[in-house]
């Protein structure tokens, strides 16, 4: 089995409670399975086949199993700028529901979006890689 490992970095980054992915054994693909959105019925054709041919896929990781609080906090620590880091750090210890949206003002006014957005790539390709490994899936 092979993948690309780009596809399964996008698959865990875009997870949400409205995509849910999938890794195709025999098609070696990743491949998404729509929940209703923007008025568009879930895909019922794949929902069948994932349910029939369980065996033939493989779920990715999705946003309740990757920790991207985890992945802030871990990016702050490793900051030297102390004034950024601390700012950062009021943002991530603000109430749940506000606090990736504070961190991610935070992270521009202090000019650190790229810094951010590499750092959570490379968080999100371990991830994967990770998961190819515990799958026994090589990537490309």
């Amino acid at each position: 089995m092979k993948v690309k490992l780009q596809d399964v970095i996008d698959g865990i980054a875009f997870a949400n409670a409205q995509f849910q992915y999938f890794y195709h054994k025999k098609t070696e693909e990743v491949l998404v399975l729509m929940d209703n959105i923007y008025g568009i019925g879930k895909d019922k054709a794949m929902q069948e086949d994932v349910d029939k041919n369980a065996d033939d896929y493989i779920s990715l990781p999705n946003e309740y199993e990757v920790d991207e609080f985890a992945m802030m906090a871990d990016f702050v620590e490793e900051l030297e700028d102390s004034l950024a880091a601390s700012a950062l750090f009021r943002a991530l210890d603000a109430e749940p529901d506000t606090a990736p949206r504070l961190f991610r003002q935070s992270v521009k006014a202090f000019d650190l979006a790229e810094e951010w957005e590499a750092f959570r790539n490379s968080c999100y390709s371990e991830v994967a890689r990770q998961w190819c490994e515990e799958n026994g899936i090589d990537w490309e």
